[in-house]
């Protein structure tokens, strides 16, 4: 029997974690034995990871209860071990090695595309094969979110879009210049979690206001639409730097940052050129189809392989390159819909061209 592409799950937050227990047991025990084998492999103490990570849980128990509902209902309807479901929940494995995950990310839209539309795009690119699900949530209140995340976690989806007509994606950022309070564990979140901004905005104002209240111990790139506004946000730890669309309909971000305020915190070229080479290679291509931008173009630029075997923006296994695409997720806001393959692009959309077509 063919599993369903997208899993739909509705009621409170612990049956929804109930029902994608249930539908991705096998995936969510890959997630599993993919992260402990990291955390193995760089020789993490996994006593001291456990008191770590407990002081993150003892975070999101007071200020998000409903999230900790939903990993004990994914639990259950797996049948796996509530602290392994904890463990893939609460993110500071990527803090092993400071974010080696080489997410891109593109907004178009207005006179930038062919119609008009809206779209987002990401790539998201992991340094481990963490399994990705497509999650519908249908929650009481009538609120609908969609999201790109791994199977089984809830803190920290790739990009997503809500039934008030409002998209979110963000791209990590890695830099040494950067500082990092490891006591934040205890009174924040490891990463912006979008999944709380499409469920509790509507709009981009919201998301913007909703950030400065938001308490994070990390960085990251966020784009944010809906049907009259479009922002890059730049997050830090202490702050965020927020540019709107010029009117080029145009916002990209790879793993470092743009704006005056904060490229003094990027890495170096040579510590970290593949940011630099993916962001020149989406600036590249965008040129070459702005204002005539579709559907199809965005996922070529993002199945693009100029630059490999390292430095690609589609990334494959490679014993030179750290991560790899996990999964490519576009969202048509008009449409209210999110088109996504679980994989690398080039490899799970397929295209035939007979040439030029005669009628």
């Amino acid at each position: 029997m063919r599993k369903p592409s997208v899993i739909v799950v509705s009621g409170t937050p612990y049956q929804q974690g109930v029902q994608q227990g249930q539908a991705l047991r096998e995936t969510i025990l890959k997630n599993i034995e993919n992260i402990r084998a990291d955390l193995a492999n760089n020789h993490c103490d996994m006593d001291e990871y456990a008191v770590f990570m407990q002081k993150n849980v003892n975070f999101l128990q007071q200020a998000h209860p409903e999230l900790m509902e939903e990993i004990a209902g994914i639990a259950d309807g797996s049948g796996l071990p509530y602290t392994d479901i904890l463990m893939i929940n609460i993110p500071a494995y990527f803090m092993q090695r400071y974010f080696v995950q080489e997410c891109s990310m593109i907004l178009a839209r207005g006179k930038a595309t062919a119609d008009g539309c809206t779209y987002l795009i990401k790539n998201r690119d992991m340094k481990m094969t963490v399994h990705q699900a497509v999650i519908e949530h249908h929650y009481q209140d009538g609120r609908v979110v969609s999201e790109v995340n791994g199977a089984g976690i809830v803190t920290y989806p790739a990009n997503g879009m809500n039934n008030r007509g409002l998209a979110i994606a963000t791209t990590g950022f890695w830099s040494q210049y950067t500082h990092v309070e490891l006591e934040d564990i205890g009174r924040s979140h490891i990463f912006v979690n979008i999944h709380l901004l499409l469920m509790n905005c509507n709009t981009v104002a919201e998301v913007l206001q909703y950030l400065k209240n938001s308490p994070r111990m990390n960085g990251l790139n966020i784009i944010a639409a809906d049907a009259e506004d479009a922002v890059v946000i730049e997050t830090t730890r202490d702050g965020m730097t927020v540019r709107h669309d010029d009117g080029s309909g145009l916002l990209y971000r790879t793993n470092h940052y743009m704006l005056d305020e904060n490229i003094g915190l990027n890495p170096k070229f040579a510590e970290y050129p593949s940011t630099f080479m993916r962001y020149a290679r989406i600036e590249e291509m965008l040129a070459e189809r702005s204002g005539k931008l579709r559907f199809q173009d965005l996922f070529r630029i993002m199945s693009d392989h100029e630059n490999e075997p390292v430095n690609a923006i589609c990334r494959h296994p490679n014993a030179l390159v750290p991560s790899e695409t996990d999964s490519s997720s576009l969202v048509v806001l008009e449409d209210g819909e999110m088109w996504t393959t679980l994989g690398n692009p080039c490899e799970h959309l397929t295209l035939s061209k007979i040439g030029e077509a005669t009628l």
